[in-house]
């Protein structure tokens, strides 16, 4: 099984458990981590995957992007696409966070997240917090 296959059937495995929830994101703008295996160790791309599901998960956010609002499904899909594009030249999880999830390769605005309360955050802050929870 390669290891593009083994990351799908982990994060497969970790959405029908019921370890990553949409819940997990209040609507008061605070985000709590969803990386709740505190001794499970993810590769680079694991993690990389688990962001991006992090960020499809989000209820009642708004992903600000270039001054555009998407749904955080939207968001995710849009992360995905450019990670499959660029992921031969970023090899860490970080590396993914500050080259690719934090702001347009167009016009260099970053990325935001707005959440129900109206709190608005970097795409950055909000996904460097998770990474740390999930390399924890």
């Amino acid at each position: 099984m390669n290891s593009k296959m083994k990351a799908c059937v982990l994060l497969s495995f970790t959405l029908c458990a019921g370890l990553t929830s949409a819940q997990d994101i209040s609507a008061q703008g605070s985000y709590v981590a969803t990386s709740n295996i505190s001794a499970e160790k993810f590769t680079e791309d694991q993690k990389v995957e688990r962001l991006i599901q992090f960020i499809a998960k989000m209820d009642g956010a708004t992903f600000i992007r270039n001054g555009s609002e998407h749904t955080c499904r939207q968001a995710a899909e849009h992360l995905e696409s450019k990670w499959e594009k660029h992921r031969d030249s970023i090899k860490t999880a970080k590396g993914f966070v500050e080259e690719l999830a934090s702001r347009s390769g167009l016009s260099g605005k970053p990325y935001q997240i707005r959440f129900a309360d109206g709190t608005v955050k970097t795409t950055n802050e909000v996904l460097l917090t998770e990474l740390k929870q999930l390399e924890q």
